[in-house]
């Protein structure tokens, strides 16, 4: 377990290295000027050429990457230019809308997933299992933002039971809260869903197929429990995988949803940055998406050992 610690570590280092490094490069060849984006067209030369100066963009490429580069050894991730804070203090204020979005919408998939593949595999002849292979392709298939509008013109618009857009943090009106994310974690869930069922139901059908089911059968046991002792927890290590690289693409990829229903969350807090070009903040939200990618995989590796006893031995 520790060298496990020390090698992804060691991965950490590079990941966040590279991609910093491109991130880095890939910015500034970007059409912009972040000095013209604060000050505005009909700035004075002089006024931008002393706001460059100032935000570091005026020396050349080379030395603007190492000035970052030790910024980032220390932990500094710079000064936001649009919101004149530090970036950890800017993504920390954004960070929360966000993470909610992700752990209930995954949560809320992943037992959707488990609870439908367990009837399947229990009842595969059963009107719930046909209905499950015709609509989970489906549900991967429709685009986000095409169900977002379809749920906000029904249940916001018409029916109007739930607000069109905003959040609320559970923390402060817990009643308020739910009410603004029951749209935009409705939407998720449909395509999590949809994904996790597939991908579990696969796995457990292969499971299925093994001869030791034969033993659990002549024991006694009723087809659920053979299903819920020994085919999902065998099961789970596919969907293990996806649950965890779908959660971090989750962090830094629903733009999408944060726009529609106007979540101030890293989503739209990143296309915010890339439109005033601020250089300090998209270099520091990248960086953080990266981390977490990586600590995710970590979280995925050590739930194999927790699940399956042979990658304990090994």
């Amino acid at each position: 377990m520790t060298g496990l610690l020390l090698r992804r570590f060691r991965d950490l280092i590079i990941i966040l290295l590279v991609v910093g490094t491109m991130m880095f490069l890939i910015i500034r060849l970007v059409p912009g000027d972040p000095a013209v984006a604060i000050l505005g067209a009909n700035a004075q030369p002089q006024e931008l050429a002393n706001l460059r100066q100032a935000l570091g963009l005026d020396g050349a490429l080379y030395e603007q990457y190492l000035a970052w580069l030790g910024q980032v050894v220390t932990g500094n991730l710079g000064e936001s230019i649009t919101h004149n804070a530090p970036v950890l203090t800017v993504i920390g204020q954004h960070i929360g809308p966000t993470l909610t979005l992700a752990v209930i919408s995954t949560a809320i998939s992943f037992c959707i997933a488990v609870a439908i593949t367990t009837w399947y595999a229990v009842r595969p002849r059963s009107p719930l299992a046909r209905l499950v292979n015709q609509s989970a392709p489906l549900g991967m298939a429709i685009p986000d933002f095409w169900m977002s509008l379809i749920l906000i013109l029904v249940f916001a618009l018409t029916l109007r039971w739930l607000p069109t857009s905003g959040y609320t943090s559970l923390f402060s009106d817990p009643a308020a809260a739910v009410q603004s994310l029951v749209l935009p974690v409705a939407v998720l869930v449909i395509a999590q869903s949809a994904l996790f069922t597939l991908t579990l139901r696969e796995s457990v059908l292969g499971e299925l197929t093994q001869m030791y089911l034969r033993t659990a059968r002549i024991k006694g046991l009723t087809e659920t429990q053979v299903v819920l002792r020994h085919v999902l927890p065998n099961a789970l290590m596919p969907i293990l995988t996806i649950v965890g690289t779908n959660f971090a693409v989750l962090i830094g990829g629903i733009v999408i949803i944060e726009s529609i229903f106007v979540i101030p969350g890293l989503g739209s807090l990143l296309l915010g940055a890339i439109h005033t070009r601020d250089f300090p903040l998209i270099q520091g939200i990248t960086l953080f998406i990266a981390l977490l990618f990586v600590a995710v995989n970590l979280l995925v590796d050590l739930s194999y050992a927790l699940i399956d006893p042979k990658v304990r031995v090994s």
